[in-house]
């Protein structure tokens, strides 16, 4: 008896042009956490300890509401951050270079490049989203699109 198979692979790069800086840093713990940290998901940075965190509110008080920087590395179990922080990660910072929207990840699934992000206590007359805070550092996503379909 003869067993077909397939295999779909990708070859979209994340990073599409431009210059990239890429800075080693901190995911700090989470003793709540439940998932796996994807990666390319969108992180912000708490003011306090300079760590970063998953961007998952756009109204917290401690910098974590700011979305500012991509991680690059594999996923991250939620086993690993709930022990602890994890150190060494690379980190997408800035540097003017564009990103496969696609490939960005949202780590609430309520939040996306086009969530408003609150900045009315500081500027009640600047209103950002996401998209355009990422962009403040220099990381623009653009939407794309594989011309290479998966098998059928």
């Amino acid at each position: 008896m003869a067993v077909q198979t397939k295999l779909n692979n990708t070859s979209m790069p994340f990073i599409l042009e431009g210059q990239s800086f890429v800075k080693t840093g901190t995911i700090v713990k989470d003793a709540a956490r439940t998932t796996v940290l994807k990666q390319f998901t969108v992180l912000a940075k708490v003011a306090s300890s300079r760590k970063y965190t998953p961007y998952v509110s756009a109204t917290q008080t401690t910098g974590a509401s700011m979305p500012l920087a991509i991680y690059l590395g594999p996923d991250i179990a939620a086993a690993d951050l709930v022990a602890d922080d994890v150190d060494d990660l690379d980190i997408l910072v800035g540097g003017g270079c564009t990103v496969d929207e696609n490939q960005v990840v949202f780590d609430d699934d309520t939040l996306s490049a086009d969530t408003v992000v609150n900045a009315a206590a500081a500027n009640p007359y600047m209103v950002m989203t996401a998209r355009d805070c990422l962009a403040m550092f220099g990381i623009f996503m653009q939407d794309t699109t594989d011309i290479s379909e998966f098998e059928n």
